[in-house]
C-alpha cells in the first residue's frame, strides 16, 4: 500500500514538473525602482501619502515576482542618485538610470513616478527601459483614486500595473 501511495505521489509530482517546465516562458531580469512621489499639492509629501506610495511599490514588486519576473536588486549608485534628485529625475533621464544599471545583470529597468496633482487621486506611471538598447520598451499608468486609507485600492492598482508589465514582458520574450 505504501509503495502504491509513493508511486502515485511521485507520478503526480513528475507530471506537475513536466507541465510547469513546458509552460514556463523565458523571462528577463528586471531592476525595479520604488515609485517616487511627485506631490504637487499644497501640502506635499504627507507621511500618509509617502506610506501609500511605498505600499504601492511593495505590492507592485510582489505581484511581478508572483508573475514569474526575476527582480534584480537596485544598486547603491541608483539609490544615491534618487536621494539627491527630484522624484522625476530618473524618469526624465532614463539614459542616466540605464548607465548606472548596466553592470547589474538586469535586462530592463522599471522607473516609476506616482504623480499627485490634486488631493483626489495619484497617478502612478512607469517606464520599462531596455538596458542594452537604452530605449523605452513600454510605458503604462493607472489612476489611483480614493483615500490613502483604502489599502485595497492601492493594492489593486499595484497588481494592475504588475499585470500590464508581466503581459508586456511575455509578449516581448516570445520566440
Amino acid at each position: 500500500m505504501k509503495s502504491l501511495i509513493l508511486k502515485v505521489f511521485f507520478s503526480i509530482g513528475l507530471i506537475l514538473l513536466v507541465n510547469t517546465s513546458a509552460v514556463a516562458e523565458p523571462t528577463a531580469k528586471i531592476m525595479v525602482l520604488d515609485f517616487q512621489l511627485q506631490d504637487l499639492t499644497d501640502l506635499p509629501n504627507a507621511p500618509e501619502e509617502i506610506a501609500r506610495v511605498a505600499y504601492l511599490s511593495t505590492i507592485f514588486k510582489q505581484k511581478l515576482s508572483d508573475n514569474g519576473v526575476e527582480i534584480v536588486p537596485v544598486n547603491d549608485k541608483i539609490k544615491d542618485e534618487i536621494s539627491k534628485n527630484s522624484a522625476t529625475y530618473l524618469f526624465d533621464h532614463t539614459d542616466v538610470a540605464v548607465e548606472m544599471a548596466k553592470d547589474s545583470g538586469a535586462d530592463y529597468i522599471i522607473i516609476g513616478v506616482a504623480m499627485k496633482p490634486t488631493y483626489l487621486f495619484v497617478y502612478p506611471r512607469l517606464l520599462l527601459v531596455d538596458i542594452k538598447t537604452k530605449q523605452k520598451a513600454f510605458t503604462t499608468y493607472v489612476q489611483l483614486e480614493g483615500s490613502w486609507t483604502e489599502k485595497n485600492t492601492t493594492a489593486h492598482s499595484g497588481a494592475m500595473l504588475a499585470k500590464k508589465v508581466s503581459d508586456q514582458l511575455r509578449e516581448m520574450t516570445k520566440y
